[in-house]
């Protein structure tokens, strides 16, 4: 018995002393191994979730585009946004998107005073996309670079439009979204060329 409790004073003072120096500094040399073999698998797992976000965001507001151009039987378009709630005309979508009716057919919107109208033809602001995050980029092909109209019929004119989203990786983990003339929108498969500025 006396045995016993010499183990279980040792055992409570060793629970009151906490870790020894040795103990902490294996700890620290663990730690740091596994935050340097997961963090490269991290930052790029979060990077590819990032522009599969961004991807998926724009494929909504392209679909929602369409989608009120047919019910509403009035042109809808997506514009580069610029510094107020107007189109930029700027070629770069880095400072996001309008997506707003187009009565008047002119392709612009400028809402100045935010009433979520546009001020000169009263199309309605139907989303504003904000800037995307510092070092992601997006750009269109198809003409023109800086807006895309869905007319009457959900149909987008002229060509297929491709949408790229790219970040500091390259074209290699580059994300997008094809857009036929016909209005239909599919995420860029393995086969489609995707080019970052």
């Amino acid at each position: 018995m006396h045995g016993n409790g010499h183990a279980r004073r040792i055992r409570s003072w060793r629970a009151e002393q906490g870790l020894s120096l040795v103990e902490l500094l294996i700890a620290a040399a663990m730690l740091s191994l596994l935050m340097a073999l997961a963090g490269p698998a991290l930052a790029e797992w979060l990077g590819n979730q990032r522009l599969i976000a961004l991807n998926n965001a724009l494929a909504g507001d392209l679909q929602r585009a369409r989608g009120e151009a047919a019910r509403m039987r009035r042109p809808v378009v997506l514009c580069t946004r610029g510094a107020d709630l107007s189109c930029s005309g700027q070629t770069a979508w880095e400072t996001g998107w309008l997506v707003f009716e187009d009565p008047n057919g002119d392709r612009d919107c400028t809402d100045a005073d935010n009433d979520a109208r546009c001020d000169l033809d009263d199309g309605r602001l139907l989303r504003v996309q904000p800037a995307l995050p510092t070092g992601v980029t997006l750009r269109k092909t198809g003409t023109p670079a800086d807006r895309m109209r869905f007319t009457v019929t959900g149909s987008a004119a002229f060509f297929n439009h491709r949408y790229t989203f790219c970040d500091h990786r390259g074209e290699s983990v580059a994300r997008g979204l094809i857009l036929a003339n016909t209005g239909r929108i599919r995420l860029a498969g393995s086969t489609d060329t995707l080019t970052c500025p």
